[in-house]
């Protein structure tokens, strides 16, 4: 029991009596071992991140010294650059003639004789249509001018389809009959006869016509 007690009382004083021996010793350490442990020693001081409350602050102050964004207000404008296309090289294909090179030159001269005939099909049928349409405005042109003439003169409708045979006296040969003053023919009547020619009245408006012995 006594060597029981003595154990225990032995293992609780060791602590205290190595600690007050290492306070009072001086021990040495080889260069190598020294560098090893200065190297593990070394350790880099990261700068401690500002506190959350402080980052608050400082963007409150950004946003105050910046200008508010409202009317008129216009953001500064991100310049892009422009891609420039790129430039395709031109080909020009300048022959020295229109012929088919899969073409012979017999084969050629055809085609070239046949688009020839073509061509000049085509004139043609433009020129007639052309001709066709000018006599046609003429044909009109004639048509207006023989009217505007019957208005103005209505006795060309029936001077011409007398004609005077001879005169005896006061009695006139028109075709195989005889007229005398005061008679009509085609509407016409006989007014005046005279030595060698007859006047007639038709519409209001007089005309004169000869004899004529053919």
């Amino acid at each position: 029991m006594k060597n029981i007690t003595f154990l225990l009382i032995a293992v609780l004083a060791a602590p205290c009596v190595f600690a007050q021996q290492g306070a009072g010793l001086e021990g040495k350490m080889a260069p190598k071992a020294q560098q090893a442990l200065a190297a593990q020693a070394e350790i880099t001081e990261l700068p401690a991140e500002a506190p959350a409350v402080e980052k608050d602050a400082a963007l409150l102050e950004q946003t105050a010294a910046a200008p508010e964004a409202g009317e008129g207000f216009v953001a500064k404008r991100e310049e892009v650059a422009e891609e420039t296309p790129a430039k395709t090289p031109r080909v020009v294909y300048n022959p020295k003639n229109r012929r088919d090179p899969t073409l012979s030159p017999d084969d050629f001269l055809l085609l070239q004789y046949r688009e020839q005939q073509r061509l000049a099909a085509i004139e043609a049928e433009r020129q007639r249509k052309l001709a066709e349409e000018r006599r046609k405005r003429e044909e009109a042109e004639r048509l207006r001018q023989l009217e505007l003439a019957r208005i103005k003169d209505p006795t060309r409708e029936v001077r011409n389809k007398i004609k005077v045979g001879g005169i005896i006296g006061q009695e006139v040969f028109i075709g195989s009959r005889i007229y005398t003053v005061g008679k009509s023919i085609y509407g016409a009547r006989i007014v005046e006869v005279r030595p060698e020619e007859v006047v007639f009245s038709y519409k209001g408006h007089k005309f004169v016509r000869k004899v004529q012995l053919k």
